[in-house]
């Protein structure tokens, strides 16, 4: 019997870089490719075709892919957003993350990496650009968590613990909603308790807390 085919969409304005995609990912058998040359063209594919993962540009034309993560974050699309960005730019990661992608790769290294990332991703798992990674380790703040921190995090509920570990695992307020049997309405008004009993601001704070010290919850 043969293997249901893996769908995949490559999203990028270079046909260069598409069929370069392509290659890097010989090694994984039952592929089929569908591609865009822009945002517009990327997300009616996404909508219609319902492919399996999606490797987006960061930046392409019509839609970008932060903005393609955006307008989908609040539909039941099946298809799991990997972007691809040429830029070591921290905040655009957790803009990523925050808004739903599921893989972030730099496109210099995205040879090496794509088949393993994926392959990640199409297992539930998250994946990001082994040099991104090391650059937030590096970035991080390694002073001693403080005392107030410390009491503030003792004093999130178990419920709220199980928040922030999905949050740390990029998971959005639906896939929240689901693991925890709640509604993603209570899974947001999770978020912004957290928020307030760690003393979280910034449209992005909360998701790099919870990546950066994981550990803790």
């Amino acid at each position: 019997m043969q293997q249901n085919k893996t769908t995949i969409l490559i999203a990028d304005d270079h046909p260069l870089f598409r069929t370069g995609v392509k290659q890097a990912l010989t090694s994984l058998n039952y592929l089929e490719f569908y591609e865009a040359e822009n945002g517009i063209d990327a997300i009616g594919i996404i909508r219609g075709i319902k492919p399996d993962v999606a490797v987006i540009d960061l930046r392409m034309p019509g839609k970008t892919g932060l903005e393609i993560l955006s307008e989908l974050y609040e539909e039941p699309e099946p298809t799991k957003i990997l972007l691809l960005t040429m830029h070591e730019n921290i905040t655009y990661f957790y803009q990523a993350v925050s808004s739903g992608a599921k893989g972030y790769l730099l496109k210099e290294t995205a040879v090496d990496e794509l088949t393993e990332a994926v392959v990640k991703v199409l297992n539930g798992e998250t994946y990001i650009s082994k040099r991104l990674s090391e650059i937030i380790k590096k970035g991080k703040n390694d002073r001693h968590i403080n005392k107030v921190l410390l009491e503030s995090i003792n004093s999130l509920t178990r419920t709220e613990r199980a928040v922030m570990n999905l949050i740390a695992e990029w998971k959005t307020n639906c896939e929240i909603a689901e693991a925890l049997f709640i509604s993603a309405r209570t899974a947001g008004n999770h978020r912004t308790n957290i928020s307030v009993k760690l003393n979280l601001h910034g449209k992005h704070g909360l998701i790099k807390f919870a990546i950066e010290n994981k550990d803790l919850f």
